[in-house]
């Protein structure tokens, strides 16, 4: 359930392995994406996160 609204929101993204390790430990670990309340914002950082050199770089 929670899987499906987070990629609602936040549409396709991609991760590389090198990033993998902080998706995980963000999706799993944090407030904003253990509590539903708080999906929206879960959403918003997994997108930033997408977007960052650390995970856009090969």
């Amino acid at each position: 359930k929670k899987e499906k609204f987070i990629k609602y929101l936040t549409g396709p993204l991609s991760f590389s392995p090198k990033c993998r390790k902080s998706v995980y430990k963000l999706y799993h670990h944090t407030r904003d994406c253990t509590i539903p309340a708080y999906f929206k914002r879960c959403a918003r950082l997994l997108t930033r996160l997408a977007g960052s050199p650390q995970c856009t770089e090969g």
